[in-house]
């Protein structure tokens, strides 16, 4: 069994439901099977085959789904790119994916793909609306085949298998480079049968799910796949906006929805919220970033829809732990520290807690999390040693601290690697230190995480300057800008002597967050990659 093998289904016997709705667009399960019959056969005549990537870049847009069932039907990798990254920072995913393909087919990224041009891969074929020197994507489709690209073995089609990869999501390492997880066929529908087993309201032909989480991540790429995977009708927003999404949860019956706790933040910071309707709405998924009691109550009381937290990363496909709607309600009747649990193992996920000698622990002490499950990735791409360094025997380390209590509830303590949450995007200071690093003032940097109450954590740099220099907030921001993408830029600055050290070098930067975190409980953000994105 295949990912696109549902879509198939839903096209053949439910021709004329509504599949996407973008933007007042409607376009219907047969007609996008279609479309990715027509784009899986047009990559195949530009000469892709099976295992090649083909990448895309743009805000959500149907387009995302038909790459990837396109690129599913003919073997070959989708590779949605992160648009908030810099040219320089997209041409490395773009190279280290070896892409063959490139889809911009959002018009609002020209400037992107020209500053890119120049670094791209020799012969990487571009699908455009009428850019130079790429085909134009609105005469290149209606000239392919609407046929199933299975008969037409002689253009190249190779037969698909469940172990073939399907999507490829770059996550940031902590060497400072990005690193290509490698998502297969049997990954994506282990997902599926996971996620739809712990929903209390399932997807099926006839409900609704509204998706605003990124494409490029997991978190909205694995929402809209699982929607597919249950024939429903998806409301797809190009980018999470907080006005608009209140008002299509009014319009439509929404079954789920997916946010992290700033989205609900911002929702319920709008004016008049409260009187809303909201009697459509089934169940809500939250995760990616901390969330306080308050908010969660606030959101629980405003929203009253079954409630549904996460944790999960890209290595394992999404979601692997849950806290259930009966854990929230467990936890409003007397058991309140459930809402600081991410919850059980869903079905088929196993979990233990792990020493630095790699012994299990026993309930109740902190170790670092590793999870075994169908959806553990196949790979880092093309990084063999890491892969080994992250997967033992199928487990995935996921770098996090945590406990599992005597009853299988999964708490997380601490943060085993230095990664930064804000907003529910996963920053690796490295990247950033390296950024600020090379202005001319700086002798020494580090970035750590404080919390912030709007986005889980914010980042803070600490910098020494040489002798005779000095440095600014805006002076860093601005040095900043043509480097790494703007999120990843601190907004705050701290000019220091000297940074704590241990006495083989290393940076200290537990003594340099202590001060921050002092009395704010767990200070990790989840690791489930679903990211915020601000409209404007």
């Amino acid at each position: 069994m295949l990912v696109h093998h549902f879509v198939e289904y839903y096209a053949r016997n439910f021709p004329s439901n509504p599949c996407i709705t973008e933007a007042g667009q409607t376009t219907y399960y047969a007609a996008l099977d279609a479309q990715a019959n027509r784009l899986a056969n047009g990559l195949l005549g530009l000469g892709v085959v099976k295992g090649d990537r083909v990448c895309i870049l743009g805000e959500n847009s149907v387009e995302h789904p038909v790459l990837f069932l396109a690129a599913a039907k003919m073997g070959a990798v989708s590779v949605p790119l992160n648009y908030r990254l810099t040219p320089v920072e997209l041409a490395y995913v773009i190279n280290d994916s070896k892409a063959k393909a490139l889809l911009v087919l959002d018009d609002s990224f020209v400037e992107t793909l020209n500053a890119l041009r120049p670094n791209l891969p020799a012969g990487i074929h571009l699908l455009t609306h009428g850019q130079p020197d790429a085909h134009d994507w609105d005469s290149f489709l209606p000239q392919q085949g609407a046929e199933h690209p299975s008969s037409l073995m002689a253009a190249g089609y190779t037969e698909v298998d469940p172990e073939d990869a399907f999507l490829q999501l770059y996550t940031s390492g902590t060497t400072g480079n990005p690193k290509g997880v490698v998502i297969t066929h049997r990954n994506l529908l282990a997902e599926c049968t996971m996620n739809t087993t712990f929903m209390p309201s399932r997807p099926a032909p006839g409900s609704v799910d509204l998706i605003c989480a990124p494409l490029f991540h997991i978190g909205g790429a694995g929402s809209i796949l699982i929607s597919l995977y249950g024939g429903v009708h998806v409301i797809l927003h190009k980018a999470f906006d907080p006005s608009a999404v209140v008002a299509d949860i009014e319009a439509y019956p929404i079954n789920s929805v997916f946010m992290v706790p700033a989205m609900m933040m911002a929702i319920l910071s709008l004016p008049g919220v409260e009187p809303r309707n909201f009697d459509n709405l089934n169940q809500i998924y939250y995760g990616a970033s901390p969330i306080s009691v308050a908010v969660l109550r606030q959101s629980m009381a405003v929203f009253g829809a079954e409630f549904i937290q996460l944790y999960g990363m890209t290595e394992t496909t999404g979601t692997v732990v849950n806290l259930s709607p009966a854990d929230h309600q467990a936890a409003l009747q007397g058991r309140p520290e459930l809402l600081r649990s991410c919850g059980r193992p869903s079905v088929g996920a196993q979990v233990k807690i792990m020493d630095r000698d790699d012994v299990e622990v026993a309930a109740g002490e902190v170790g670092e999390i590793w999870v075994k499950s169908d959806t553990n990735m196949q790979s880092y791409y093309n990084l063999p040693e890491e892969t080994v360094k992250n997967l033992t025997d199928g487990w995935v380390h996921t770098g996090d601290a945590g406990l599992l209590d005597e009853d299988g509830y999964l708490y997380l303590k601490d943060r085993m690697k230095d990664m930064v949450v804000s907003g529910g995007e996963n920053i690796y200071p490295v990247e950033v230190e390296n950024a600020i690093a090379s202005h001319p003032a700086v002798a020494d940097v580090a970035v750590i995480g404080v919390p912030a109450e709007k986005f889980g954590e914010a980042l803070l740099a600490f910098v020494v300057t040489k002798a005779g220099q000095t440095l600014t907030l805006d002076e860093m921001i601005e040095f900043c800008r043509e480097k790494i993408a703007g999120y990843k830029i601190p907004r705050q600055l701290e000019l220091v002597a000297e940074l704590p050290r241990n006495p083989s070098g290393k940076i200290l930067k537990k003594e340099l967050r202590k001060p921050y975190w002092k009395g704010v409980g767990r200070n990790i953000g989840w690791r489930t990659k679903a990211i915020l994105i601000l409209s404007g």
